[in-house]
């Protein structure tokens, strides 16, 4: 019974993230991997990574 309301919160939590990303995605947030199609924030990531 405790392994069935474990996995279901566990599943809840992983729903919420996915839909959080699936949100930021639509608005235009978050990156593909293609620093030349993201915005700013992908190429101040990819500096500061770079310097390191």
């Amino acid at each position: 019974m405790g392994d069935a309301i474990v996995l279901a919160v566990l599943m809840a939590v992983i729903c919420l993230i996915v839909r959080s990303m699936v949100k930021n995605h639509k608005k235009g947030g978050g990156c593909s991997g293609n620093c030349s199609s993201c915005s700013k924030g992908c190429m101040k990531y990819r500096e500061s990574s770079s310097e390191q």
